[in-house]
């Protein structure tokens, strides 16, 4: 559906199999974001856990 404004020409069509391709690459992206994401928190929480031990190896009080 195209309306003209002015010199302007406005075109709102909707491409149903074009935004579906589109939606899925989104899909996508989000869910290996999602994987990059919890892996990262895992090795942080890793890292933390050994930065306790060795505190409290070293006779450091980590509250």
């Amino acid at each position: 559906m195209a309306e003209p404004v002015g010199d302007l020409v406005v075109d709102l069509s909707l491409d149903a199999a074009r935004f579906d391709e589109q939606m899925a690459r989104v899909r996508r992206h989000f869910s290996g974001t999602e994987s990059d994401a919890k892996k990262t928190a895992a090795v942080v929480e890793q890292s933390l856990s050994r930065q306790a031990l060795a505190a409290q190896k070293a006779g450091i009080s980590v509250g």
